[in-house]
């Protein structure tokens, strides 16, 4: 049985994983589009514009550029003649000193060109949180943080696996007390309390298709870094939480909400890619798997929840991509601010060394964090091996 509701179901499956990896494909883009316009502008030639790594899937010629798309839809790049960047194309006109190159230009252009592409991932992040508050956001916790409205007590999605489906738990099922306390639809604190009682059996009261009634449940246990950066173990149910009703706002109001929003998740974003340095480690960061995953389930719960997320993930690109690291566009500025300062270009080979070893701890960070999201990781933790290799 389970077998032919996987066929039935593998159309809708198809279908949503397409809409959220084209939703990733624009993202990257529309990011790309950025350098791209910016360096027309300025009479830079673009040899290429791809959209994606590996094998090419489309090629096709207009003007003076190539545009493709790849078979792996987790980067892109805008070649710019004049701009040696490995792993960009195929770099022949990476060494290009004519007018038309970008070592010629000046430094506000030079800046222009590489600051593009996060200008249009946040430019698409403003417009997009603007139209949601102007037409109605949807009831998604991605809207949390910008603490506007409450959580209702009524759950909005069961994690699978988790403890509240291992209970029964269903969505639309409203939670009214626990351990016969009722707490008044008061979200937060029944949060904490859950937080404070991992792995413990607890008695939730709740009301399903208009009928009270009962229901057991042990509370699961996940492990997080405190403050501190210890290791600590919190209770979790395993549940979304619908947000109460957020009203429409007028055209103005929107913008300032949208402006509000966009600026409150370029913070909480800098925040946890600072927090990769310090003591929260990359315990709560997820890699592509966990990005493709996570899109195509927006994708499901319907078109403006898919754009709230795109919107959020456009932020993450933005703020990725000024890490002063060569494979960002924040090493490429950097490296224009370096040598404009010291009035002479960097030797290519010193670029092409530090662009190298930049390329291998990125695509070891992927692997990692895909490794992680698949859960290889905390398998060979259970075996001991890290333990047995003084990890």
């Amino acid at each position: 049985m389970p077998f032919f509701k996987s066929l039935v179901d593998l159309p809708h499956t198809l279908f949503f994983t397409a809409i959220g990896i084209l939703g990733i494909g624009f993202l990257i883009g529309f990011h790309e589009l950025g350098h791209f316009l910016f360096a027309k502008l300025f009479s830079i030639r673009t040899p290429s514009f791809s959209i994606g790594f590996g094998p090419q899937l489309i090629s096709k010629t207009i003007g003076e550029t190539t545009f493709s798309i790849s078979a792996i839809p987790l980067g892109g790049y805008v070649e710019v003649a004049g701009l040696a960047e490995p792993g960009q194309g195929n770099q022949e006109h990476a060494l290009a000193y004519d007018k038309h190159s970008f070592v010629v230009k000046p430094f506000y252009q030079k800046l222009a060109v590489l600051f593009g592409g996060i200008m249009f991932n946040l430019l698409f992040a403003y417009v997009t949180l603007i139209l949601l508050f102007f037409i109605g956001a949807p009831q998604s916790e991605l809207l949390s943080p910008l603490k506007m409205v409450p959580e209702i007590p009524v759950i909005a999605a069961v994690s699978k696996d988790s403890a509240a489906d291992s209970a029964g738990f269903l969505a639309g099922d409203v939670i009214l007390a626990y351990n016969n306390h009722e707490f008044g639809g008061n979200v937060t604190a029944f949060k904490e309390f859950l937080r404070s009682s991992p792995e413990k059996t607890v008695t939730l009261r709740i009301k399903r298709d208009g009928h009270e009634e009962e229901k057991p449940v042990t509370v699961g246990s996940v492990m997080i870094m405190n403050e501190e950066g210890k290791p600590q173990q919190i209770g979790s149910l395993g549940v979304f939480f619908k947000m109460a009703e957020i009203p429409k706002f007028g055209f103005f109001d929107a913008i300032a909400q949208g402006i509000h929003a966009t600026h409150t998740y370029i913070y909480m974003t800098a925040m946890a890619f600072v927090g990769m340095f310090g003591k929260q480690g990359m315990a709560n960061i997820g890699g592509p798997l966990s990005v493709i995953k996570e899109t195509i389930k927006g994708a499901t719960m319907g078109w403006k929840v898919f754009l709230l997320f795109l919107a959020v993930i456009s932020i993450n690109l933005a703020v990725l991509n000024l890490i002063p690291v060569p494979v960002f566009d924040g090493g490429q500025i950097l490296f224009t601010v370096i040598e404009t300062l010291f009035g002479r270009a960097l030797p290519v080979k010193v670029r092409e060394i530090i662009a190298g070893i930049s390329w291998i701890a990125l695509l070891a960070l992927i692997l990692f964090l895909t490794v992680k999201d698949i859960g290889l990781l905390k398998w060979l933790g259970d075996t001991g091996l890290f333990k047995w290799l003084g990890l």
